[in-house]
This record gives C-alpha cells, sequence and structure tokens, in this order.
C-alpha cells in the first residue's frame, strides 16, 4: 500500500445484550479482517443502561459496539 492510495472508511455499530456478547462480535470481526479484505482500525463498547425514574429499578441494559473498518480502494 502507498500512502497516496485513498481508503475507504465504514463504521458499524450493533447492539448486543450481555457484555460477553459484546467482546465477542469485536473477535469475529478481528478474525475475519484478512478473509474479509478489510483491516479493523477501532473498535469500543459502551456499556447503556436505562432505569426507571421513579423506583430506580434497571427497564434495559445493553452493551453498543462501535466498529470501524478500512478497505483499500483501487
Amino acid at each position: 500500500m502507498k500512502i497516496n492510495d485513498p481508503l475507504k472508511t465504514e463504521v458499524q455499530t450493533y447492539v448486543a445484550n450481555s457484555e460477553q456478547r459484546a467482546m465477542d462480535i469485536i473477535e469475529e470481526f478481528k478474525n475475519a479482517q484478512l478473509s474479509e479484505g478489510y483491516t479493523l482500525t477501532k473498535y469500543d463498547t459502551t456499556y447503556k443502561c436505562k432505569k426507571d425514574r421513579k423506583t430506580k429499578d434497571v427497564i434495559e441494559e445493553y452493551w453498543l459496539v462501535k466498529v470501524t473498518k478500512e478497505y483499500e480502494v483501487m
């Protein structure tokens, strides 16, 4: 790859129902890099929790998984 070669950047966001599933999603992208022709340049997980206003009980919890892939454009 030359320095002047253009790259296509793609950002994808997924919702996982557990922290383990979020980590599994990232590992799947890491393992598929060579076979699918992209480079995983950035990944992140963020825990989100929604609570009831009155009782403060957890209503919903999930993890957002954000991955950034770069492809070489020919």
